[in-house]
């Protein structure tokens, strides 16, 4: 199966092992027939950097990186901005390290040993889907905010004018 997107696709890797590195390679090479770049970092430090640019639509994270942890990474990228899907990766199952993860704001969690192109593709794509939404929702509730706060504006100018109508007829009224 290959996946040829609408438009081109910006991935970043941070995997610390050069072998998972050329594996999650082939596995996206093998999915998208074009319109994908991924660049890919060894470590936390160049990650950090990388993820400072924004240039990315979806970071994939190995969860170990040497003496660091994706966690960190994770919440260190949220503090800097990014709000591209992150995807953890990992070697190992461990279901406190996922819910911490998910609790953190990652995408996804994928095992490496269960993981296939297919599978890593759709983590991406849901991922992506997922992103839009929430974007949507974002600019969705700030136009409902400026149009709350324009209601507001209108009633309280209607009031005024009422109260000025009101003050005038009676003014009116008590000096005939």
């Amino acid at each position: 199966v290959t996946v040829k997107p609408k438009q081109s696709r910006f991935i970043l890797l941070v995997e610390d092992n050069e072998d998972d590195y050329v594996l999650i390679r082939e596995m996206l090479r093998d999915v998208y027939s074009h319109g994908l770049q991924l660049d890919w970092v060894k470590t936390y430090e160049a990650s950090i950097e990388a993820v400072c640019r924004l240039a990315h639509h979806v970071y994939l994270l190995d969860y170990r990186l040497g003496e660091r942890d994706g966690i960190e990474l994770l919440r260190e990228a949220i503090s800097k901005g990014c709000t591209a899907p992150i995807i953890f990766l990992t070697g190992l199952e461990v279901y406190e390290v996922d819910v911490e993860a998910m609790r953190w704001g990652a995408a996804d969690f994928l095992v490496k040993a269960q993981m296939t192109g297919p599978a890593l593709e759709r983590a991406i794509r849901y991922a992506l889907e997922r992103a839009r939404n929430r974007d949507r929702i974002m600019r969705s509730e700030l136009e409902l905010r400026r149009l709350s706060r324009q209601l507001l504006t209108v009633q309280e100018t209607e009031r005024k004018h009422l109260a000025q109508d009101l003050h005038d007829s009676i003014g009116q009224s008590l000096a005939a």
